[in-house]
């Protein structure tokens, strides 16, 4: 792999894993560095470091710390280059030959695996690991205590005992190593679990490799020593086992630039003093918490207040929404959208009465047997509510994260968020879970905003946050291209005699189901064949009136709205319905008749007041809502 356009510089200081200061031709630059471990060792001031200019012109670092000169040895010490190196050498024939398939960045059981490699008779799971850490010419890993790269081990066991070979690669990023062997002293269970993959047949390779100011490849075979002389293995086993567990290193993930142990501290000291007083909040119980996590999907916070108010008076518990008409759920719902949320609710509602006694489950596994819980209302009940250390994953989460770490994968897939799930995991603090949880969320929602530019000036992670510190904050999270959504044209009709309107009931099935709409046809109806449908359906028209165009956007297809006022003479029979109509006072709609929001451009006319507004008090001329079209 080669570099362009790189540069020589002195190396001055390194306030943060992601930046340093640098003097090149004499003046001082920030630059941006492309490992976030430790790399102290490496990083003395005024050694030699070279750079590679950046072709962005509007990041805020211009250039990337990529190598660095150490007594004698020059270390290529860019977290990605390992990666690239090993898919030019496996593409070559380096370890299968001839080689038949290589797929990079695929899952294996919990583990995402950094190749999966095949020939004609070997397929076999791939892991690579870079090595930028020696003392006297033998390379040693990890340099920090690193979570996923145990968890890899374990999982390339399990490969090689399901019937795939399984090998893990340490790619030593620099020339003249003589062996290399695991840090024991750092990390002495990785140490005794590649003893343990070993044994299991997995393969453990190391490569050295050529590197020039510009470039790194593999280039040579370097001896795997596992074990370290007899003493001083003892040695490091009875210091590890001798720490409190205070004392210990703390175990997190510095790899691949998706270091996470240092967001806990900072994140909860902030969350705090910052956090918003919210009704479910106040008062965590566990019914409380999973009817304001499923209103809260795809709905504001302040649009939520009123409406979980209202929900908790009418139904205060899980045996009275278990038992709810369906008619005073959807109302209760009326105006928050997502009317499936609150059908499932009832289900896991009914579910909870009939397999639970009628007491919430506490575990996310449990949780997840429930209509309508995914694993983000799982993880949020279970921690918020019940104290347990699992991850609760949303929108707002990932959004932080791929900005913390400038990554660049697809946030809505669902593998990626597994893995940020597994990663968040391994740095929750056991003792504040729910409060990591909801600090996360909350910084989301008020500081690392989706829409415009964050507030990163109000961000406990402002020094260390990657896309922060290379000005690249609104190119994450990346999502891939949405599918462009239907568009449905409709003719919406509000018709009414001097008393009462005709509403009806939608499908029990389908988008807004159960709810309770106006008449309606398909397409773009003119008024004279409005005239005409209403007189097949023994309708008498008086009058009819144009009613401003609407639309309304659902998240897979929107409606193009047209609408007619229509005046008839009477509608028969009162109280009861005609060609699937049914004939009400409008009044009535407020406390009986869910209407969805889609058709809040009309409801005005009749004086229907939806949602929210129904709650809110007329002002003293009574004019806050539309009044009855003059006919």
């Amino acid at each position: 792999m080669k570099y362009k356009d790189i540069v020589k510089g002195t190396f001055i200081e390194r306030p943060n894993r992601f930046i340093a200061y640098v003097e090149i031709d004499g003046r001082q630059e920030k630059v941006h560095v492309k490992n976030t471990g430790r790399c102290r060792e490496l990083l003395q001031k005024g050694v030699t470091v070279y750079l590679e200019k950046s072709g962005n012109p509007g990041r805020k670092t211009a250039y990337d710390l990529v190598a660095v000169e150490k007594g004698g040895l020059l270390v290529n010490m860019d977290s990605a280059a390992p990666n690239l190196a090993a898919g030019e050498w496996l593409a070559s024939g380096g370890l299968l030959a001839p080689v038949k398939l290589i797929k990079p960045e695929c899952t294996y059981g919990n583990s995402r695996f950094d190749f999966y490699v095949e020939s004609e008779a070997v397929k076999m799971w791939l892991e690579v690991k870079g090595v930028t850490l020696e003392t006297q010419r033998t390379a040693l890993f990890p340099d920090a205590p690193s979570l996923r790269a145990l968890k890899h081990v374990e999982e390339l066991i399990q490969a090689k005992e399901n019937g795939y070979e399984a090998g893990i690669l340490f790619v030593v990023q620099m020339e003249g190593i003589r062996r290399f062997t695991p840090n024991w002293e750092t990390q002495p269970a990785f140490a005794q679990a590649l003893e343990r993959a070993q044994e299991a047949g997995v393969a453990i390779y190391a490569r050295g490799c050529h590197v020039t100011q510009d470039s790194m490849e593999i280039s040579y075979e370097i001896p795997v020593v596992l074990k370290p002389e007899a003493k001083k293995q003892e040695c490091f086993i009875q210091t590890a086992k001798g720490r409190s567990m205070a004392d210990r290193p703390a175990v997190c993930e510095a790899d691949n630039n998706e270091n996470l142990c240092d967001i806990a501290q900072p994140l909860l000291k902030w969350y705090d003093g910052h956090r918003r007083v919210l009704p479910w909040r106040e008062n965590p119980a566990p019914y409380r918490v999973w009817v304001s996590e499923i209103m809260l999907q795809q709905t504001r916070v302040e649009a939520v207040k009123p409406y979980f108010e209202r929900f908790m008076e009418a139904l205060p518990g899980i045996p009275e929404l278990a038992q709810a008409p369906e008619d005073k759920l959807l109302k209760l719902w009326e105006g928050l959208g997502y009317y499936n949320r609150a059908r499932n609710l009832q289900k896991a509602a009914q579910a909870i009465m009939a397999e639970y006694g009628g007491r919430m489950p506490d575990s996310r596994e449990e949780l997840l047997k429930l209509p309508g819980i995914g694993s983000y209302t799982a993880g949020a009940v279970a921690s918020i509510a019940y104290g347990r250390a699992v991850p609760a994953v949303d929108g707002n989460v990932l959004r932080v994260i791929s900005r913390y770490r400038a990554d660049g994968r697809d946030m809505l897939n669902d593998k990626v968020r597994k893995s940020v799930e597994e990663d968040l995991k391994a740095v929750m603090p056991k003792d504040r879970a729910g409060d990591f949880n909801q600090a996360l969320m909350e910084l989301g929602a008020i500081v690392c905003i989706p829409n415009g530019a964050p507030k990163c000036g109000e961000c406990p992670w402002e020094a260390s946050c990657k896309a922060h510190i290379e000005g690249r904050e609104t190119e994450f999270p990346k999502k891939a291209a949405k599918k462009a959504r239907s568009i449905e044209k409709k003719t919406i009709l509000v018709i009414q005699d001097a008393m009462r309107a005709a509403i009806r009931k939608r499908p029990t099935k389908g988008m807004l189901a159960g709810m309770y709409e106006f008449p309606s046809e398909e397409g773009h109806l003119s008024q004279e064949e409005v005239l005409a449908l209403l007189k097949e359906k023994v309708l008498h028209p008086l009058r009819i009136q144009n009613l401003p165009d609407s639309r309304h956007v659902f998240t897979h297809k929107e409606w193009d709205m047209i609408g007619y006022a229509v005046r008839v003479d009477e509608l028969e029979p009162v109280g009861g319905t005609q060609e699937g109509l049914l004939f009400i006072e409008p009044s009535l709609t407020e406390k009986e008749y869910p209407i969805p929001s889609a058709y809040a451009a009309y409801t005005g006319y009749l004086q229907i007041r939806l949602g929210n507004d129904k709650f809110e008090e007329k002002n003293e001329e009574g004019t806050k809502a539309k009044q009855i079209l003059p006919f």
